[in-house]
């Protein structure tokens, strides 16, 4: 996959968990307190484990977890978070 650019974050203001995990992410330009990951689940683990495994590792970035939701509509799982 193509690194997600910080315009390109700005302007969705949502990012794939597995995106992050995959360190294809750069925060460094980001110009918003809050952001939103999204996950699918797979085969082999829920959305959610791979949601707050990407939660986890943004906390070492100063970034803190508010609140987690789900769609059933769409299957995904969002964590939403602020940048301290």
């Amino acid at each position: 996959m193509s690194p997600v650019t910080p315009q390109q974050l700005a302007q969705t203001r949502v990012v794939a968990a597995d995106a992050v995990l995959r360190n294809e992410v750069d925060f460094r330009g980001y110009p918003h307190r809050h952001l939103a990951i999204a996950a699918r689940p797979r085969l082999s683990s829920s959305g959610v484990t791979q949601l707050l495994e990407a939660v986890e590792y943004l906390a070492h970035y100063g970034w803190e977890l508010v609140n987690v939701s789900s769609s059933s509509n769409s299957g995904l799982f969002y964590a939403f978070l602020r940048r301290r």
